[in-house]
C-alpha cells in the first residue's frame, strides 16, 4: 500500500513538471506537492523515471524547443523563451550539451 501511495505522489510531482516546465520549478515546490523530503524524493523520482526532477524539467524543455523549433518556426531566442530561459546563451549551453549540436544545427539535419 505505501508502494502505491508513493507511486501517486512521484506522478503527482511529475504532472507538476510537466504543467510548470517552462517555470522556475524548486524541489522545495516538490515537496511540499508530495510530502516527502529532498533526498528522498530525488532517490525515488530517479528510481521510477530514471532522472532527478531536474533532468526531467530540462529534457521537457529540451523536447519542447525542438517542437517549437520545427512545428512553429520560431527563432532560438523566442524558443528559449517559450521553454523557460530567459538567457538565449544559457538555452544554448544546455541544448547542446543534450543533444550535441545548437538548435540551429538540428533544425539544419531536419531539412535535408
Amino acid at each position: 500500500m505505501a508502494q502505491r501511495n508513493n507511486s501517486t505522489r512521484l506522478v503527482l510531482v511529475k504532472n507538476y513538471i510537466i504543467e510548470h516546465f517552462a517555470e522556475e520549478v524548486k524541489i522545495k515546490d516538490l515537496e511540499a506537492l508530495c510530502g516527502f523530503s529532498c533526498d528522498y524524493l530525488i532517490v525515488q523520482f530517479k528510481q521510477t523515471y530514471g532522472m532527478t526532477p531536474i533532468q526531467y524539467q530540462i529534457h521537457l524543455r529540451v523536447e519542447k524547443a525542438k517542437e517549437l523549433a520545427v512545428h512553429e518556426g520560431l527563432t532560438p531566442s523566442e524558443v528559449a523563451q517559450r521553454v523557460g530561459y530567459s538567457d538565449i546563451h544559457t538555452f544554448g549551453k544546455m541544448f547542446k550539451k543534450k543533444n550535441g549540436t545548437s538548435l540551429s544545427q538540428f533544425c539544419a539535419t531536419l531539412e535535408k
